[in-house]
């Protein structure tokens, strides 16, 4: 007898094939579309790398569905270029909605890639469950410059504000970047890659946040956090000392987000 997880795997997946066939039609209409803005010249070459990891005969096939299937030849290496083009979509400005749509709908894409890519190597689902207890059975240890909350306390402290300073919009021009790890005892480490990045083109400067949850095992009935499944592109980081956070600000799924809480530094 299957069990409810896996009973729900089947729309889920059919939901993120659907938002993919949507997105992939827009994507053949901006395509067509000739303009000379900045951020549209940035869509349509995250659109085109998008594409690029599925099947796609025509436009028609799209629409019908009937091209799903990520390429042969689509690997690790093209997937990560195409969200780092996604990346450089920018959708801080509140009306721009439209590209804040778009560049969700691309990132759900190539989650649903990721995915495919998964599958094929045998590290989806049960096939990879046996690894994945390994790995997270092995213990995680910090660098010694990675900003590190565990057991109420937060370590480097000094580096994270320092980063805070200049990353994103603080700082423009700032390439830098840091690991935050978040040491949740028995079930394991999330860790995330803070990296500042800035288009001279575009004027436009981010924070990328790259969640990795190799050394991470959720409990069965936890909530998923969009910022622990998901790359997300954020505009900068703040400190509210009134409610006690460290915050991601302007970010894809997020006004704000409360990374990390202000507390103390061994």
């Amino acid at each position: 007898m299957k069990s409810d997880n896996e009973s729900a795997v089947k729309p889920k997946k059919k939901v993120i094939a659907i938002s993919l066939f949507i997105v992939l039609s827009v994507v053949l209409v901006l395509q067509a579309c000739n303009t000379e803005n900045e951020n549209a010249n940035n869509i349509n070459v995250a659109a085109e790398k998008v594409s690029d990891l599925f099947e796609i005969e025509n436009e028609e096939a799209v629409k019908e569905g009937k091209s799903s299937k990520i390429k042969d030849s689509t690997d690790q290496g093209q997937i990560d270029e195409a969200l780092e083009a996604i990346d450089k979509i920018d959708t801080s400005d509140g009306e721009q909605r439209e590209n804040y749509a778009i560049a969700f709908g691309l990132q759900s894409a190539v989650f649903n890639a990721v995915s495919q890519l998964k599958e094929r190597e045998g590290t989806l689902e049960s096939s990879d469950n046996s690894a994945q207890d390994e790995t997270n059975g092995e213990e995680f240890h910090p660098d010694e410059d990675d900003v590190v909350l565990k057991n109420n306390e937060l370590k480097n402290k000094d580096i994270l504000e320092d980063f805070m300073k200049v990353a994103g919009e603080n700082g423009k021009n700032n390439k830098s970047e840091i690991r935050v790890v978040k040491d949740e005892g028995a079930i394991g480490v999330l860790i995330y890659d803070l990296k500042s990045r800035y288009d001279k083109k575009a004027d436009q400067a981010w924070i990328g946040v790259i969640p990795d949850l190799s050394h991470y095992r959720a409990s069965e009935n936890e909530v998923q956090d969009v910022f622990n499944n998901a790359r997300q592109q954020c505009s900068y980081m703040s400190k509210d000392e009134a409610e006690g956070y460290y915050k991601l600000n302007e970010c894809r799924t997020h006004w704000e987000y409360r990374f990390l809480p202000i507390i103390g530094d061994n």
